[in-house]
């Protein structure tokens, strides 16, 4: 059974970033997919696949950062 310190431990969140600037943050990646209104932007299915960080596709980069 995972504990409640362990989940807060292990809890991240997504930051997508177009061109240096920041265009939000999110709890998974189905939202950044929900959000960016690119037709040449990867799928969900794409981005969950890819398991270095940061992603980096076009002008567009999502880091994976621990949430405190």
């Amino acid at each position: 059974m995972v504990t409640y310190k362990e989940r807060k431990e292990n809890k991240h969140n997504f930051v997508l970033v177009k061109d240096g600037e920041v265009l939000g943050t999110f709890g998974n990646l189905r939202k950044i997919t929900e959000i960016v209104e690119d037709d040449d932007f990867p799928s969900y299915w794409t981005l969950v696949r890819k398991k270095e960080f940061p992603i980096e596709f076009m002008d567009y980069k999502i880091h994976k950062v621990k949430h405190y």
